[in-house]
C-alpha cells in the first residue's frame, strides 16, 4: 500500500513536467492533490488527466498563480487549505531557466530567475508555514537543479537562483526540524520537459556542444526525476539526487571539488574548439 494514499499535496509549476509528473503519480498512489501555475489551459488539461487516475475520494484541483505575486500566492495558500481540509506535502516546483554568458544576459533576466526561481519558492514556503508549524508534520521539497550545486559556463545566471534554494533549505530544515516537519531539496538533473525545449531555444554554441559531447549529460524523463523525488520525500532525505550518474557528480563535487572542476574544464576546452573548429 502506498503511504501517499490519503495524503494531501499542493505543487506549483504542476501543470507540465516534472510538477505534472509528480502530480498524476500521487493521485494513482490515492493522494488528494492541488496544482498551480500560470496558464489555465494546460492547469485544465493536467487537471483532466489526474482526475482520470485518482482515487474516487481524492480532492483533485487547480488554482492559476504566479508564485512572484506575494499576495496572490497567500491568498490561493488560504483557498487551498481550505478546499483540502489542511495539507501534508509541498513541493514548490516553479522555475525557468535561460542561458548565456555574464555580460550577454540582461539585467531583467537575472532579475526574473531571481525572483521564480527563489523568490517564487520562498513566497509559496511562507504562505503555508504557519499552517505546517501548527500541524506539527508534513513534507516540504524545494525542487533545485543539479546546476544548485555546481555552477557550469554559460549557466551563471540561472545557477544564482538555485544556489540560492539550497541555503534557504538548509535553513528550513532545522526550523522546522524543530516542529516535525521534513524539508528535502530536489536535484534533478537534465530533463526533458517543455521548460528544456524553451531553455534550448536561445543556447550559446558552446553550451549546445558541451552538453552534447558530455558524458555526465545524461537526459531523464519527467516521470523518473518524479518517480525519486516522491521516493525522497517517503523516506525524509533532505538531498534527492536523480540517477548514478547524477550521485557519482554530486558525491565528488561535494568532497573532491577539484576532480571535478578538472573533468568540467576539459570538456569545456573540447567543446570551445569543436565550434571554432567548425563551418561558420
Amino acid at each position: 500500500m502506498s503511504s501517499y494514499k490519503g495524503k494531501k499535496a499542493f505543487i506549483t509549476g504542476g501543470s507540465a513536467g516534472i510538477g505534472r509528473a509528480a502530480a498524476l503519480q500521487l493521485c494513482h498512489q490515492g493522494a488528494s492533490v492541488f496544482i498551480a501555475a500560470r496558464r489555465q489551459e494546460q492547469l485544465d488539461a493536467t487537471l483532466a488527466e489526474m482526475r482520470q487516475v485518482a482515487a474516487k475520494d481524492a480532492v483533485v484541483g487547480a488554482v492559476v498563480m504566479d508564485v512572484t505575486d506575494r499576495s496572490a500566492v497567500r491568498e490561493q495558500a488560504k483557498k487551498v487549505l481550505q478546499a483540502m481540509c489542511g495539507l501534508d506535502i509541498l513541493i514548490c516546483n516553479s522555475g525557468s531557466a535561460q542561458t548565456g554568458c555574464t555580460l550577454d544576459v540582461d539585467d531583467e533576466t537575472y532579475e526574473a530567475m531571481i525572483n521564480v526561481n527563489y523568490f517564487g519558492h520562498v513566497n509559496v514556503v511562507r504562505a503555508f508555514l504557519a499552517h505546517f508549524a501548527e500541524q506539527k508534520s508534513g513534507n516540504i521539497c524545494l525542487v533545485s537543479s543539479m546546476l544548485g550545486f555546481m555552477g557550469l559556463y554559460g549557466y551563471g545566471a540561472y545557477a544564482a537562483s538555485k544556489f540560492a534554494i539550497i541555503g534557504f533549505a538548509e535553513a528550513l530544515r532545522q526550523e522546522m526540524g524543530l516542529c516535525g516537519v521534513n524539508v528535502s531539496v530536489c536535484y534533478p538533473p537534465t530533463t526533458d520537459t517543455p521548460g528544456l525545449e524553451e531553455e534550448n531555444k536561445d543556447k550559446p554554441p558552446i553550451v549546445w556542444a558541451l552538453e552534447s559531447e558530455s558524458g555526465w549529460n545524461k537526459t531523464y524523463t519527467a516521470d523518473e526525476v518524479a518517480t525519486t523525488l516522491l521516493r525522497g520525500i517517503e523516506r525524509q532525505k533532505f538531498s534527492i539526487v536523480v540517477g548514478f550518474d547524477s550521485w557519482l557528480i554530486y558525491t565528488l563535487n561535494r568532497h573532491l571539488p577539484g576532480i571535478t572542476h578538472w573533468i568540467a574544464d576539459r570538456e569545456l576546452r573540447d567543446a570551445a574548439k569543436k565550434v571554432a573548429e567548425s563551418p561558420k
